[in-house]
């Protein structure tokens, strides 16, 4: 009985760790533009290889948007601030895996947040004379179509995406992952 039970835990310990060494993970990071933002966001993200068809990773972009200054009459100026951001995870399914090229369909789910803040100067002071501040909080869901060429230690990324939710916009993606 001893036997049975040894056979069994060692072949149930090696199933256990050949899934584990079949797995890949993946970490990277590079640039999105996105269309209807007309802005370029940085990114990181990373992959995890489910099966050799399947696999799921998440990824943030940060939009650098940054702030603008205008003046206005009467020594007056109005500086507005703007944040975006967005987290997305993601489901890939790989249809073509040749060589070192694999294209892959992706579906997104994310939380795509906003900020707005429009202040009222007057020249020379220290605090606002008026101001105006929103933000929104939405739920974005995206499809699109990724190409990952494998240079071996690196792999190189491509991914237009287009949300038809949240940020509503088309986005390209592209930069590099390093499998750990």
């Amino acid at each position: 009985m001893k036997k049975y039970i040894l056979c069994t835990v060692t072949a149930a310990l090696c199933l256990i760790f050949s899934n584990q060494l079949n797995a890949q993970i993946s970490v990277g990071g590079g640039v999105t533009y996105g269309l209807d933002i007309e802005e370029i966001g940085i990114q990181i993200g990373g992959t995890y290889d489910l099966s050799p068809e399947m696999r799921v990773g998440a990824d943030i972009t940060y939009w650098l948007l940054g702030d603008e200054v205008y003046e206005l009459e009467m020594g007056l100026e109005e500086r507005i601030s703007e944040t975006a951001l967005e987290v997305n995870f993601n489901f890939n399914y790989i249809f073509y895996d040749e060589d070192a090229l694999n294209i892959y369909g992706i579906g997104s789910l994310g939380i795509h947040y906003f900020s707005f803040e429009d202040e009222l100067w007057i020249s020379g002071t220290d605090h606002p004379q008026d101001s105006f501040s929103e933000s929104d909080t939405d739920v974005g869901l995206g499809i699109g179509v990724g190409f990952e060429y494998n240079l071996g230690s690196l792999k190189l990324y491509a991914e237009p995406r287009i949300f038809l939710s949240g940020f509503d916009q088309f986005a390209l993606a592209a930069g590099i992952r390093l499998p750990i």
